[in-house]
C-alpha cells in the first residue's frame, strides 16, 4: 500500500510544486491542507485543500477520515497546526514539525516546553542547513532540503551563448517590500556603468495594488526609463523557467530571508546562484565552488560580488556548471525522496 504523507501549511508555496511531484512519482501520496491561497501557485500535481479560519472540527475530522495519513509535517506557522495535531495525536499518527531554522540551530527549552503543552511534535524537519557546520546537528532535526525542478537541456551559464556579449542578471523578490532589497541591484549596476551593458531582469510579486501602490509605481518609473530593466511582475511558478533560462546570474540580496528559493531553482538551468548570507538557502551554496555568499550589510558587497561575475565569463561558466551538478544531484528529486523514505522509515512507516 503507498505510504501517504499530509503537508499542514499556511498556502502551497512553491517549493512544493516538485516535492510533491517528485514524491507522487515514487508511488508516495502527497495531500497538502492549508489556510490560504497565493497568485503565483502551481496546482496541477496537487490542489491544497483549504479549511477557513473558523473551520468546523467536525470538518477536520471527516477529511482525516477520508485521507488516513501515515506521516504528518506541520509547518510551524500553519494555522490549523493544532487541530490537526490533536487527530494525529488522537490515532497514534507520527507528526514531525516543519520550519525554517537551521539543522544546527537549539531549540530554547522554554519553546520546547510550548510546543509540548501544545501538543506538538518536538521532532523538526528543516529544509535550512545553515552556514556554520562546525555546530555539531541538533539530534531532534532533520535536513531535507526541497528538491529544484529539473530542466530539459540545461547547460552552464555562458553569456556568448546565451544571450550573445550582454550578461543577464535575475532578481527575483517581492516587489512591493523594500527588505528584499531589489533596489541595491539596480543601484550596484549603475554604479559600475553597467547600465545598457547588463540586463536585469526584476522579477516578483506585488501586494495589495491599493496599499503598496506607491511602491510600485516608482519601480513602474525607473523601469520605463531605463531600457535595460525590465519589470515581470506577478509571474505565475510555471512560467518562471522562461526567466531562469535567460538568466546568466540569480541574486537574492535579502535581508531576515527566512528561506529564498528562487537562486536555487535557478541553479537547475546553469545559472549562478549569489545568494545573502542573510538567508536560509545561503547554506544550499558551497562559496566559490557552486555559487557565491553575499553579505549585503557591507557597504559595496553587492557592486563587488556582481562585479567579479560579470568581468569573468570563465567564472560565470564553472560556477554554474558546479551549480547544475548540484541541483541535478544533491537538490534532484532522486535525493530528495531517499531522504523521504528515510523520514517515513525513522517514523515507522513502511515506504
Amino acid at each position: 500500500m503507498r505510504p501517504r504523507i499530509l503537508f499542514v501549511v499556511e498556502r502551497f508555496h512553491t517549493n512544493l510544486w516538485e516535492a510533491t511531484r517528485a514524491l507522487n512519482a515514487a508511488e508516495i501520496d502527497v495531500a497538502v491542507w492549508g489556510s490560504g491561497s497565493g497568485k503565483t501557485e502551481d496546482h496541477s500535481v496537487v490542489a491544497p485543500r483549504l479549511f477557513p479560519q473558523d473551520a468546523d472540527p467536525g470538518a477536520f475530522r471527516a477529511a482525516w477520515d477520508a485521507l488516513q495519513p501515515d506521516l504528518v509535517i506541520l509547518r510551524n506557522v500553519a494555522r490549523h497546526r493544532r487541530a490537526v495535531a490533536r487527530l494525529a495525536r488522537a490515532s497514534g499518527t507520527p507528526m514531525w514539525f516543519y520550519d525554517l531554522n537551521p539543522y544546527h540551530w537549539r531549540e530554547p527549552l522554554k519553546r520546547r516546553l510550548t510546543r509540548r503543552f501544545q501538543g506538538l511534535p518536538l521532532r523538526r524537519v528543516t529544509p535550512v542547513l545553515g552556514l556554520d557546520a562546525t555546530i555539531p546537528p541538533n539530534r531532534d532535526a532533520r535536513y531535507i532540503p526541497w528538491p529544484v525542478m529539473a530542466a530539459p537541456d540545461a547547460a552552464p551559464c555562458d553569456a556568448d551563448t546565451r544571450n550573445g556579449r550582454e550578461v543577464t542578471v535575475l532578481c527575483v523578490a517581492k516587489l512591493h517590500n523594500p527588505r528584499k532589497n531589489h533596489g541595491m541591484v539596480i543601484d550596484a549596476l549603475r554604479a559600475q556603468g553597467r547600465a545598457g551593458k547588463v540586463r536585469l531582469l526584476l522579477a516578483g510579486t506585488i501586494g495589495d495594488p491599493v496599499q503598496h501602490a506607491a511602491q510600485v509605481a516608482a519601480l513602474q518609473e525607473v523601469a520605463s526609463a531605463e531600457p535595460w530593466l525590465e519589470l515581470h511582475a506577478n509571474v505565475p511558478f510555471k512560467q518562471m523557467p522562461e526567466l531562469y533560462r535567460q538568466a546568466d546570474i540569480c541574486i537574492l540580496p535579502s535581508v531576515r530571508e527566512p528561506l529564498g528559493f528562487a537562486p536555487v531553482e535557478s541553479m537547475a538551468y546553469g545559472c549562478v546562484p549569489v545568494i545573502s548570507t542573510d538567508a536560509g538557502s545561503a547554506g544550499y551554496v558551497r562559496h566559490g565552488e557552486n555559487g557565491l555568499h553575499v553579505d549585503v550589510t557591507r557597504p559595496g558587497a553587492v557592486e563587488e560580488v556582481l562585479a567579479s561575475l560579470l568581468d569573468d565569463a570563465a567564472l560565470r561558466h564553472r560556477l554554474g556548471a558546479a551549480a547544475l551538478a548540484t541541483a541535478q544531484g544533491d537538490l534532484g528529486a532522486e535525493r530528495f525522496v531517499t531522504r523521504m523514505r528515510a523520514l517515513l522509515q525513522e517514523s515507522g512507516v513502511t515506504a
